[in-house]
C-alpha cells in the first residue's frame, strides 16, 4: 500500500466512524442524561446534546487499533525494526498504554462529569495520577541530569505540560466549533510536520466527523469526556515527540531536517499557542479579580472577542485563523532557518506578546459580565 493510500485510510476511517457515532450520540445522549442546560456563563440558549466526544474518541481509538495493531500483528503500517516497540510511524506498546488505557480513563472521567459535574480537586486530583502515570509507561524523561532535583524539576514540568494541556482544551470548550477547531488544526500542523506520525492525521479524520455536526449552530458538544482526551493526547503526544526529537541530531521527527532537535520545543509551542495562551490568560484574569482559577465564567478569548462586538461565530473563525497562521508562519521559519531555533523562540515571544498587548489594548471597551458558577 502506498504511503498515499496509507494517509487517505488513516483520515477517512476515523471521520466515517465518528460520524456515524455522533448522529447516533444525537439521539442517544437525552436517555443518558448527556443535555448541555443553558446557563448565564454558556452561549447557548437551548438544551444542546452532549457527548459528541465519545465518537472521537471511539472513532480515533479505533482506528489507532486497527490500523497501527491490526489481526497481522503490528498492522498496516509495520515494524521498523526487529524488536517489538520499534515501529514505522510513530506507534510503539507505550504510546498504546498512554494513549488508549490511560487516555480512555481521563475520557471516562469527563464523561462522569457531564452527567454529574464532580469536584474540580478531584478532576485534578486524577489528572495529576495520569500523568505521572503516562511518564512512568514512556520511561521518565530523557537526558543526563546533575541532580535529582534537576530531574525532579523536569518530571515536574513534564507533569505540568500535560495537565495544563488537559485543561486547556477543556476550557477552550465553551462556543461551538471551538475546542474541536482548534484542535483540528493543531493536529494538522502535527500530521504535516511530524513525518510519518499518523495517530494526528486519524485524530483529524475524529474530529471532522464530529464538527460537521458541531458547527454553528451546534446539534452536538463534545463535552468533557472529550475535549479533556483531546488535551490529554496532545499533552503527552508533544511531550514525546519533543523529548525523542531532543535525542536526535539528525532525521528526527520533524520536518526532517538535520540538527532540528532544538528547535522542534518552539515549533511545539507555536503549534499549541493559542490553548496554552487562553489557559494562561483567562487564569491570569481570574487571579487577578481575587477569583479561583477553577471558577468558570465568561471570560475565555472567545468571549473577550464577543464583547468586542464579534459574533460567536466569527470570534471561533478568528481564533481557529490565529491558530492557523500561528502554527504556519513557524513552519516557514522553521524551513528558511533549519538548524537556527533563536528566531523560532523570538517569533513565539512576539506571538504571545502580540497577544497580551491585543487584549491590553481592548479592555476597556469589553463590557464582559461575570457569572456565578455551580461547578466553581
Amino acid at each position: 500500500m502506498t504511503i498515499e493510500a496509507r494517509s487517505l485510510l488513516a483520515f477517512l476511517a476515523p471521520l466515517a466512524i465518528s460520524f456515524l457515532i455522533t448522529g447516533w450520540m444525537i439521539r442517544l445522549a437525552p436517555a443518558l442524561g448527556l443535555v448541555d442546560i443553558p446557563s448565564a456563563r454558556k452561549v447557548h440558549t437551548r438544551p444542546i446534546p452532549k457527548g459528541g466526544g465519545l465518537a472521537i474518541l471511539i472513532g480515533w481509538i479505533v482506528a489507532y487499533l486497527w490500523l497501527g495493531y491490526g489481526a497481522d500483528g503490528p498492522g498496516i503500517w509495520g515494524f521498523k525494526g526487529s524488536r517489538p516497540d520499534e515501529v514505522l510511524t510513530g506507534f510503539t506498546y507505550a504510546d498504546l498504554g498512554v494513549w488508549v488505557i490511560i487516555g480512555l480513563l481521563i475520557a471516562l472521567l469527563g464523561l462522569v462529569d457531564d452527567i454529574r459535574p464532580e469536584p474540580w480537586q478531584l478532576r485534578l486530583g486524577f489528572q495529576l495520577i495520569a500523568a505521572n502515570g503516562a511518564l512512568f509507561v514512556y520511561g521518565g524523561i530523557p537526558g543526563r541530569y546533575s541532580s535529582t532535583l534537576e530531574f525532579a524539576l523536569y518530571w515536574a514540568a513534564a507533569v505540568i505540560w500535560i495537565v495544563g494541556l488537559t485543561n486547556a482544551f477543556n476550557m477552550l470548550d465553551n462556543m461551538d466549533a471551538l475546542s474541536a477547531g482548534v484542535a483540528l488544526i493543531t493536529a494538522g500542523h502535527f500530521a504535516a510536520f511530524a513525518f510519518g506520525h499518523y495517530p494526528f492525521l486519524m485524530l483529524m479524520g475524529a474530529l471532522t466527523g464530529f464538527l460537521l455536526f458541531n458547527y454553528p449552530p451546534a446539534r452536538i458538544f463534545m463535552g468533557d469526556a472529550g475535549s479533556t482526551f483531546l488535551g490529554f493526547l496532545f499533552g503527552t503526544g508533544s511531550l514525546h515527540l519533543g523529548m525523542t526529537a531532543l535525542q536526535q541530531t539528525t532525521s528526527s521527527v520533524f520536518i526532517s531536517a538535520e540538527n532540528e532537535g532544538p528547535a522542534s520545543w518552539p515549533l511545539i509551542l507555536c503549534f499549541l499557542t493559542i490553548p496554552w495562551y487562553d489557559l494562561v490568560s483567562v487564569v491570569t484574569i481570574r487571579l487577578s479579580q481575587g477569583r479561583s482559577p477553577f471558577h468558570a465564567d465568561k471570560q475565555h478569548l472567545s468571549h473577550r472577542l464577543v464583547a468586542l462586538g464579534l459574533s460567536p461565530p466569527h470570534a471561533v473563525g478568528a481564533i481557529c485563523l490565529l491558530a492557523l497562521g500561528i502554527g504556519l508562519g513557524a513552519v516557514a521559519i522553521r524551513r528558511r532557518l533549519s538548524t537556527e531555533s533563536n528566531f523560532l523562540w523570538v517569533y513565539l515571544a512576539g506571538c504571545w506578546l502580540a497577544l497580551a498587548a491585543f487584549d491590553y489594548l481592548t479592555r476597556k471597551k469589553r463590557q464582559t459580565k461575570i457569572e456565578p458558577s455551580p461547578m466553581g
